[in-house]
């Protein structure tokens, strides 16, 4: 556990210090938020509407971006091997970087919530049952995206491989994200929307442990 918080700071650190990742990855969010509400016009109801697919969707590209650049910084400075030559195993790399992944993560998803308030008329009262669901979704997309930056880490074009490996395993992910957000705006009772918490508890389950279980053994061979 030392270890993996070791990394995760060291690199939240660093992105931070480079701030033009961070101010880029929250450009990024609110320009996909304006462009999509201009795209879809004045009318709140289907607004409204569109606003859980919009907000995941651009979610969803930021964790990619997260993990690339997470993995790339490694690979770019020669200290990925360094990493994996640590005595013990080597799951903590994983961990390290998906709770660097997440530290960066649910601050601008819940910037991104505010935004996707402001744009698309999404009400913030239930803002405990939609915080939720942006953990569970964010973990279950990051656990995945993690992993496959580090598979495709020492490889040429990794960032369009990536998105191309990625999106067809998560999209349970996604498709249940969207479903819990647009349950808790509509106001539907939290007894309706928990089937799908649960389910996205189950996906972040498997893909944890499945991901942690696999990544010393792609990263070594």
């Amino acid at each position: 556990m030392r270890r993996v918080w070791l990394l995760a700071l060291r690199d939240l650190r660093l992105e931070v210090r480079d701030r033009l990742g961070v101010l880029s990855a929250l450009a990024f969010l609110f320009v996909n938020l304006f462009v999509m509400a201009l795209a879809l016009g004045p009318e709140e109801g289907a607004l409204r509407r569109a606003a859980p697919g919009v907000l995941w969707v651009a979610l969803a590209f930021l964790s990619t971006l997260l993990a690339t650049r997470a993995f790339g910084r490694e690979t770019e400075e020669g200290t990925l091997d360094d990493l994996l030559l640590v005595p013990g195993s080597k799951e903590w790399v994983y961990f390290g970087k998906l709770l660097f992944q997440l530290l960066v993560l649910l601050p601008l998803a819940l910037l991104a919530l505010f935004g996707a308030a402001g744009f698309f008329h999404v009400p913030l009262e239930r803002g405990g049952a939609l915080f939720l669901t942006l953990a569970l979704g964010s973990l279950g997309y990051a656990s995945v995206a993690t992993f496959y930056a580090g598979l495709l880490s020492r490889l040429r074009g990794r960032e369009v491989l990536l998105p191309l490996l990625l999106f067809s395993l998560v999209v349970p992910v996604v498709l249940a994200s969207v479903r819990a957000t647009a349950g808790v705006a509509e106001g539907l009772p939290l007894g309706e929307v928990a089937p799908w918490w649960q389910l996205l508890l189950v996906f972040d389950l498997v893909y944890v442990t499945a991901s942690a279980l696999l990544f010393p053994l792609v990263m070594e061979g």
